[in-house]
């Protein structure tokens, strides 16, 4: 405990403390995401119920959920173009506003058509949010990088817990209300925090982005090493302009292609896991598995334990390696809804009340989630911040979020008609050999990108892999005198 804390005093000390306070206030939207995708799993069980103000059948019950999904991908391409044009600060600024707007809509909604604005509204708020994990990844520096990235899931966990919790003591409308509340903190919260200087940079604007690094960083010596190497990767010197926008060729490199095919399978994996339909159907989720356990709360159980195992894998990310934390999520997954599977299979011809060791599907449910948060929920959101170059790292940071978030709406409206066409045994065992493939996968394609600068990632996928550390630092040293922060802009630490 006590190293801890000399750590944790040592990492402010060195000028990462306001990396810090950034990652915090930007993550801030992360909770409103966390609402969102809970949001459903308290709605529907009270729209079904025959008191409801708003009467839904199935089908409707079924949108509704999908709705705050479906415009992800939109929103993911608007944050896409605004982080190239407007900036990764602005653009995390502006997806408070479509969450506060969604989630006053909601609260206010007295039919389905309203409700399904509102839904769909906080939905494009939630694709915006995917420029957070591409501030993070810009301002953090690289040993600080996997943690700080880190904050998103858990954040997202502090979310779902919160809305599990209100809803099971609350009405949907008044829930709507405090989310809409977190929403406004978010707006504040981030006006705090400097623009991202790589952007700045990008922009030809060298002035701001030391001004920004130094703010950032609070030493001379750290904030050099790192303009040199921004502007190193953007082949520039200091009195040039902005860079060009990218080009069709540009996108046809190594190192962006690469990057996508990864992350593209590597998502897919990840829905077909069934970690979304668990998250987004919960309460119904725990009935069709046979629990004993009351639905609300088993869920708010999955929301707590979603949080504490976001915190540990927060924990592990600093000392395992990506590639070991995304197999052993995997891996276990795969077991535990096979275990789960199994059972189903035995005995889904008797009664729950009959049935022997009836806690399994609860205990095996939760392990999986348990493990997701380990490694297969957090890793792929986290990686796009880190694997494309700065060039085209703003329309990349849109465009494979959204078709992430189009995977997720698929996964979660066609998850009644699954439930409804497989046995619960054959929906287990489906999830437990997507989980399987995805441990495959990992070990083969997924690059390591635990500790490295975003300039040596890039490196991983280029055509010329001959350049080495040592040759990176002999680049810095010779051009320190020339970008050194003291001959850009006069500013000092306090």
């Amino acid at each position: 405990m006590k190293h801890s804390f000399k750590t944790l005093w040592n990492t402010w000390e060195w000028g990462c403390g306001r990396a810090i306070m950034s990652a915090v206030a930007t993550h801030v939207n992360s909770i409103s995401v966390g609402m969102c995708q809970g949001f459903s799993a308290v709605l529907l069980p009270q729209l079904l119920d025959s008191s409801s103000s708003i009467l839904v059948n199935n089908t409707e019950a079924s949108w509704i959920a999908s709705l705050g999904v479906i415009s992800n991908p939109m929103g993911a391409l608007m944050s896409g173009f605004f982080m190239q044009t407007l900036g990764r600060k602005t653009t995390v600024q502006l997806t408070s506003i479509p969450f506060l707007i969604g989630w006053t809509i909601i609260g206010l909604s007295t039919n389905i058509t309203v409700l399904c604005l509102g839904r769909f509204i906080s939905g494009v708020a939630i694709g915006m949010s995917s420029a957070c994990y591409v501030y993070v990844a810009e301002v953090s520096l690289a040993k600080h990088r996997g943690i700080l990235s880190a904050f998103g899931p858990i954040f997202v966990s502090v979310g779902v817990l919160i809305v599990y919790s209100l809803g099971s003591i609350m009405t949907w409308q008044i829930v709507s209300v405090l989310c809409a509340l977190t929403s406004f903190l978010s707006f504040m919260a981030v006006n705090l925090t400097p623009e991202s200087p790589s952007w700045l940079a990008s922009k030809g604007r060298i002035t701001d982005a030391a001004k920004s690094l130094m703010w950032l960083r609070r030493k001379s010596a750290l904030a050099d090493k790192e303009l040199v190497e921004i502007l190193d990767t953007l082949h520039a010197d200091k009195n040039s302009g902005p860079t060009p926008a990218p080009t069709l060729k540009d996108f046809m490199e190594p190192t962006v292609w690469k990057p996508f095919l990864i992350l593209i399978c590597f998502f897919l994996l990840q829905e077909a896991s069934g970690i979304y339909i668990v998250l987004y159907y919960a309460v119904n989720f725990f009935q069709i598995a046979g629990s004993t356990l009351d639905s609300n709360l088993a869920s708010i159980i999955v929301a707590l334990l979603r949080l504490i195992m976001s915190v540990t894998g927060s924990i592990c990310i600093q000392h395992l390696n990506r590639r070991t934390m995304a197999m052993t999520s995997a891996t276990l997954m795969a077991i535990s809804m096979a275990i789960c599977g199994t059972y189903e299979f035995l005995y889904s011809s008797l009664q729950v009340d009959d049935r022997p060791f009836s806690w399994i599907p609860l205990v095996c449910i939760l392990s999986n989630v348990s493990a997701s948060m380990l490694g297969m929920v957090p890793l792929p959101w986290m990686m796009i911040g880190e694997l494309f170059p700065l060039k085209v790292r703003g329309f990349m940071g849109g465009l494979v979020p959204s078709l992430a978030y189009f995977f997720i709406f698929i996964t979660v409206k066609i998850s009644p008609a699954l439930m409804t066409a497989l046995e619960t045994d054959e929906i287990m065992w489906l999830f437990a050999g997507a989980a399987g493939l995805a441990t495959c996968f990992i070990a083969v394609f997924l690059p390591e990108t635990r500790g490295k600068s975003l300039m040596q990632v890039e490196k991983l996928f280029s055509k010329d892999k001959t350049e080495n550390t040592e040759k990176l630092e002999e680049s810095f040293k010779s051009k320190e005198q020339l970008y050194s922060i003291s001959t850009v802009v006069d500013v000092r630490p306090k």
